[in-house]
């Protein structure tokens, strides 16, 4: 499956990278890097994926839409 080895082989590579961000104090101790590489190259193709389909997509609307989705407060769901 080549997408997927593809896929696997960036995932990995950007795990590796965003490891050091927690003894960098760039993220909590907690977060798993693959989860975080997934969600960072989720970013990346969503916003590629509107670039190519609408045009237009600002890095300052994407800055300020990550910033605001830091600070949420956590709440728990029952």
């Amino acid at each position: 499956m080549v997408l997927g080895d593809g896929y696997n082989g960036m995932r990995q590579a950007w795990a590796e990278l965003v490891g050091a961000y927690p003894a960098a104090g760039r993220v909590e101790a907690d977060v798993d890097p693959d989860h975080l590489a997934r969600t960072l190259i989720a970013a990346a193709q969503g916003a590629i994926a509107q670039q190519a389909l609408f045009g237009d997509v600002r890095v300052e609307v994407l800055k300020d839409g990550l910033r605001a989705l830091r600070s949420m407060a956590e709440t728990k769901i029952s």
